[in-house]
């Protein structure tokens, strides 16, 4: 899957009020802020970055994602409910691939 499709995939899923995470610590957590930019956000020093590059440049289509120790990136992990009165979380997991 492209950079493009996964952009495209996690905004959709932020869209339909699902949690999207870019480590397996939750600590980054994608959001969708109140003017509409799609941002990182990290929990632990309250810090943002935006999602991917800026529109109408080359980078438009690269995630800003995070490296395990190995230098590949940490899946996005997608999770949501159901309903709201319910117990069980869904969890989806999208690879991410590294940039060249």
């Amino acid at each position: 899957m492209k950079n493009a499709e996964q952009i495209k995939l996690i905004k959709t899923a932020i869209n339909d009020d699902k949690r999207v995470f870019m480590t397996p610590s939750k600590a980054y957590e994608v959001i969708k802020d109140s003017i509409g930019q799609y941002l990182i956000k990290c929990h632990i020093n309250d810090s943002f970055v935006g999602l991917h590059g800026r529109e109408n440049t080359e980078c438009e289509h690269k995630i800003n994602y995070l490296c395990q120790d190995d230098g590949n990136p940490f899946p996005v992990t997608i999770e949501w409910k159901e309903n709201k009165e319910s117990d069980w979380v869904y969890v989806d997991t999208i690879p991410l691939e590294k940039a060249h």
